[in-house]
């Protein structure tokens, strides 16, 4: 027979449970409203947290602020960045390149869109053009009496097809195969970087040590807050409890900064 006090105990305690899923909504919805109060001229999401990541407002300020700061409220929001950063680790949350991450972000589109590389007289070159909203990247190969040894074209930055085209439609051995990835790789759309210092040096946040570069951090931390609102929007998220772990350091990142735009 079922025991009725340790069936509404159960369920009283599912009620307790703070849901940061939804408590990260929230605290997006005002953050939306502000920004698109802020910026009307600008019509998509991307483009306005583009604009919010590069230049001075109340928000990037903020979280400036509490990076350069030592009070307690800072030391208390690096924690939280700690927190997030450890929780995207031990837990794998999906996106478009691949998984959320402090140590692989893309904080602003690469400048870089043309790479040359000379190897044992051979030359490698990579270049990224636009013309309204088409791309085109073409890969040369030369050797050194200037013949084509290799060329491609694409619409999209993409390794695995350059590297799948390369080996199907070519002689290059692994060497040459190795210079033209380098030099293709340098001239990514969407080069990541890492937000955690490799030596232990840089500002500490928490038990973490974040590279030295203020501007970079700002820009990757509001990446990563707006990649983990996508995939929880898109309904690409599994609302399991492991993942809702992610939201919890995530939603009071995103409840501190808010509170900074009244």
């Amino acid at each position: 027979m079922p025991n009725p006090y340790i069936d509404n105990s159960e369920r009283w305690l599912a009620l307790a449970e703070i849901d940061y899923l939804i408590q990260f909504v929230k605290a997006w919805i005002p953050f939306n409203a502000w920004y698109m109060n802020m910026y009307p001229t600008l019509n998509r999401d991307r483009i306005i947290i583009e604009e919010i990541k590069s230049n001075p407002n109340l928000f990037r300020d903020k979280i400036i602020a509490l990076i350069n700061g030592a009070d307690s409220e800072s030391i208390i929001f690096k924690g939280q960045l700690a927190r997030l950063h450890q929780s995207l680790e031990t837990n794998y949350i999906p996106n478009a390149d691949k998984r959320i991450s402090f140590n692989s972000v893309t904080v602003e589109t690469n400048p870089i869109t043309s790479e040359t590389y000379s190897f044992r007289q051979w030359i490698y070159k990579v270049e990224l053009t636009r013309s309204g909203n088409t791309t085109n990247i073409n890969s040369l190969i030369t050797n050194a009496g200037g013949i084509t040894q290799y060329t491609y074209d694409q619409r999209k930055f993409n390794i695995e097809d350059l590297t799948n085209h390369a080996t199907n439609n070519s002689s290059l051995n692994e060497s040459q195969m190795r210079c033209l990835l380098k030099t293709y790789e340098r001239i990514n759309p969407k080069k990541p970087i890492s937000l955690i210092s490799t030596n232990r040096k840089g500002i500490e946040a928490g038990d973490i040590v974040l590279i030295n570069d203020v501007d970079k951090i700002v820009k990757g931390l509001i990446e990563i807050i707006y990649k983990l609102r996508n995939v929880l929007f898109h309904g690409e998220l599994i609302p399991n409890n492991t993942n809702k772990k992610v939201y919890e350091p995530a939603f009071y990142i995103l409840k501190t900064l808010i509170q900074s735009l009244n």
